[in-house]
Parts: structure tokens; C-alpha cells; sequence
């Protein structure tokens, strides 16, 4: 069950993280110079955008212009794997303790 949790979680995540860089990497944006804008399609791709920026993923430019950093893309990835599956682990120790006390 816990497998399928986190194999769900990390497509959902996975995909919006995809969205968003493939529109950076399809326009160019992959240095300062070559900001372009991108409008997230939903709240996900939003707070996603948000978390990247703040990371250093993705640097915003100030303009609505934003830019991709591929060194820090990967340490993003790492993080938001290692972020889902303490996630994950924590729903599944609620989970253990709850039938443990259940009997």
C-alpha cells in the first residue's frame, strides 16, 4: 500500500515539476539572458513554481520572467523525493499506531 502512495505521489509531483521545465527548457530560459515568462496552469504548478524559485531551482528575474538552473534542479529533485517520502513515512507510522491501538 505504502509503494503505491509513494509511487502516486511521485508521478503527480513529478509531472508538474516536468511541466515546468520543459516550458523553461522549450523557450530557452536556461541563463539569465534568456528569461522567459511562464504562467502555471493550476494552484500545484504554482506552489510548485514557488518552492523551486525559493530553492534556486528556478530563478525568478523579478519581471515575471524566470530562468532554469539545472545545478540546482537536481538538488531540488533530490529534496522533493526525500520531502514525499518523510511524508509518506509518516502517514504510515499514523497508520501502525492507529491499528496498534485499535486492538
Amino acid at each position: 500500500m505504502a509503494n503505491f502512495m509513494i509511487r502516486t505521489a511521485e508521478r503527480y509531483t513529478t509531472r508538474a515539476q516536468n511541466r515546468i521545465v520543459d516550458r523553461l527548457r522549450i523557450a530557452g530560459a536556461i541563463k539569465p539572458a534568456n528569461a522567459a515568462a511562464i504562467d502555471p496552469t493550476g494552484k500545484l504548478e504554482r506552489r510548485l513554481l514557488d518552492r523551486m524559485v525559493a530553492f534556486g531551482a528556478v530563478v525568478s528575474e523579478g519581471n515575471g520572467a524566470y530562468w532554469l538552473n539545472e545545478r540546482r534542479l537536481v538538488d531540488f529533485r533530490k529534496e522533493e523525493l526525500a520531502r514525499l517520502l518523510g511524508a509518506v513515512a509518516v502517514v504510515g507510522f499514523a497508520a501502525a499506531g492507529a491499528i496498534a491501538f485499535g486492538r
